[in-house]
């Protein structure tokens, strides 16, 4: 009976520990590309002649947003599938 609840609050443990690492990690790439893209269409707006650089570093930066996306997926998985497995 006591295995059974150890088990299960384990469970729930990597459960919440995977969502948490998943919001967390999408929240802060959300973040940072509506950071990324306000403050590049406040660039273009003071200076349209600069669009084309705004918008090249714009987009390097939503390309480096993307791991910590990724990274954020396999700890989930890692919670998920591998911790509660024990």
């Amino acid at each position: 009976m006591a295995n059974d609840l150890n088990q299960a609050i384990e469970l729930a443990g990597a459960m919440v520990g995977g969502g948490l690492a998943l919001g967390g990690g999408a929240i802060g790439a959300a973040i940072g590309d509506g950071l990324a893209g306000s403050q590049t269409i406040a660039g273009v707006a003071r200076q349209p002649e600069a669009q084309g650089r705004l918008s090249r570093s714009c987009s390097s930066s939503w390309v480096s947003s993307r791991p910590c996306t990724s990274s954020s997926l396999v700890f989930m998985v890692l919670f998920v599938f591998v911790l509660a497995k024990k």
